[in-house]
């Protein structure tokens, strides 16, 4: 993958997060993206969102993008 097209993946996973952000902020929680290399996402999750099993930042992020694996950290 070239560096424009890790930006724009970057970017769209910034996007779907700030689309769960409503969400989260009801929770009392947050999502950000902390790193995005080799198809690799690492996401740092606040508060109760972090011990959920719900999984809805995972699967909102791979209904988008599946072959990106996502870390929840």
């Amino acid at each position: 993958m070239n560096e424009n097209s890790d930006e724009q993946t970057r970017q769209k996973i910034r996007d779907i997060l700030e689309g769960l952000a409503c969400m989260l902020t009801a929770h009392d929680s947050c999502a950000e993206l902390v790193e995005y290399r080799n198809k690799r996402a690492v996401i740092s999750c606040g508060a109760p969102c972090l011990k959920c099993d719900n999984r809805c930042i995972e699967d909102a992020i791979r209904d988008q993008l599946p072959n990106v694996e996502v870390i929840v950290q």
